[in-house]
């Protein structure tokens, strides 16, 4: 039925999610021994793809609600995980 089809749907989209960490994380390893100019364009792009994806798909979800004080909130603990990003990229 409906039920069974989203739950193989859920299921294949977790797989091709894992499938692209696991992809990811080979290019990352391998990229490694190539040295400081694979990170001057990596870095700018996976940072480029985190704002895009909370610009475009997780803040107008987060400003649905109505509630102002719980918005702040997430907007807060959005900035925060990009400004982690940026930390973990300077001191690493």
């Amino acid at each position: 039925s409906n039920d069974r089809l989203n739950y193989f749907q859920a299921m294949l989209l977790q797989l091709t999610t894992a499938t692209g960490a696991l992809a990811g994380t080979v290019c990352g390893l391998l990229a490694e021994n190539i040295g400081d100019s694979a990170t001057l364009w990596i870095l700018p792009f996976t940072a480029g793809g985190f704002i895009y994806i909370a610009t475009v798909s997780v803040i107008p979800e987060l400003l649905e609600d109505t509630k102002l004080g719980q918005s702040i909130k997430e907007i807060l603990g959005l900035f925060t995980g990009v400004l982690m990003m940026v930390l973990i990229a300077k001191f690493e």
